[in-house]
């Protein structure tokens, strides 16, 4: 009985297209078999859990060493290469809303078979094989079919958090008035950047639809399916125009944000100095009458004390209203 090719600590997941275009569930060695081909393109799903044991298997595979290599570099990037009979796609994603960081899913394409990679979970992957194991069918018997259904899921779910970061920025448009300074702020800056980071993504996979309609050889081919692909990338244009203009959105409510912070701020200096400039003559008088002279005639008045209090009350009255005509309280 032949072996399997991958170690059954590693997680993996094989199919094969039947005839009626629906993923049933395969092995890697079955897959592999001469003449397998015969039988209908074939996908394999691989985590990169342990990064050893990966590159065996992809190498046992027939893929090729660079495009191995790409799939176990550390720092990964969006890329869409050919290497020989081995085209490496590498596609940035997002596989939940509080992530900080960007999710990348390794796909290498060989004749007859995609390889799929990644190291964590990504619920789109999960749909595609959930959905197309019974109740749809794949729009053609290649593994371009395959590919664009991948490519097609993730891009709803990316679709699906810019319409929650839409609605975000809506409710803080709302309630700018209700909000405190720093409640507003805590909300206003991870959006941003969630923003930031779906902007990223989708320039990255416009970038891989846009090339991938441009590829034509042996391992992959958009054959039959050109129509697919140009609307893959004009939701993803639609996408990216939308994440501009919520940040553009966004960039306005934290605009009027610091407008009527500096509103609050002139409110309260104006006050100080309508304050300020009142008891400016008031403690003029003070200090003057506080001053240590014996000759001073006003001391010796009987109704002095009350005489500067009056004319301290009327000079702060008149400035008050003064400020009044002259619209510094509106």
């Amino acid at each position: 009985m032949e072996e399997e090719l991958v170690p059954h600590a590693m997680k993996q997941q094989a199919f094969r297209l039947n005839q009626d275009r629906h993923l049933e569930v395969s092995s890697i060695s079955d897959l592999t078999k001469v003449g397998a081909d015969q039988r209908g393109p074939g996908w394999i799903d691989l985590d990169r859990e342990d990064p050893d044991t990966l590159a065996e298997l992809l190498r046992s595979l027939g893929v090729h060493h660079l495009a191995v290599e790409a799939c176990l570099d550390p720092i990964p990037m969006s890329r869409l290469v050919a290497y020989g009979t081995s085209l490496f796609i590498g596609l940035p994603t997002h596989t939940a809303w509080d992530v900080e960081h960007r999710t990348f899913l390794w796909i290498v394409c060989l004749p007859g078979i995609i390889i799929t990679v990644h190291e964590e979970a990504i619920p789109a992957l999960e749909t595609v094989i959930e959905h197309y194991s019974q109740a749809l069918r794949f729009h053609g018997d290649s593994t371009s079919a395959i590919l664009y259904q991948i490519f097609d899921h993730i891009i709803d779910e990316d679709m699906a958090f810019t319409l929650r970061t839409r609605e975000a920025i809506d409710r803080l448009d709302e309630l700018l008035d209700e909000e405190d300074d720093e409640e507003l702020t805590e909300k206003t800056l991870p959006l941003k950047r969630q923003l930031a980071r779906l902007s990223a993504t989708f320039e990255d996979q416009l970038y891989c639809v846009g090339a991938l309609q441009t590829i034509d050889s042996e391992p992959f081919s958009i054959k039959g399916l050109q129509d697919y692909f140009r609307d893959a990338f004009s939701h993803l244009e639609h996408a990216s125009r939308a994440v501009g203009r919520q940040l553009a959105h966004l960039v306005a409510i934290h605009q009027d944000y610091q407008l009527r912070l500096q509103d609050k701020t002139n409110e309260r200096l104006r006050l100080l100095t309508i304050i300020s400039t009142i008891f400016i003559p008031l403690t003029l008088i003070t200090g003057i009458y506080g001053m240590n002279f014996h000759n001073m005639p006003e001391l010796n008045l009987r109704f002095g004390y009350f005489g500067i209090l009056a004319l301290m009350g009327a000079i702060a009255s008149a400035m008050l209203w003064g400020f009044h005509r002259t619209g510094w309280f509106k």
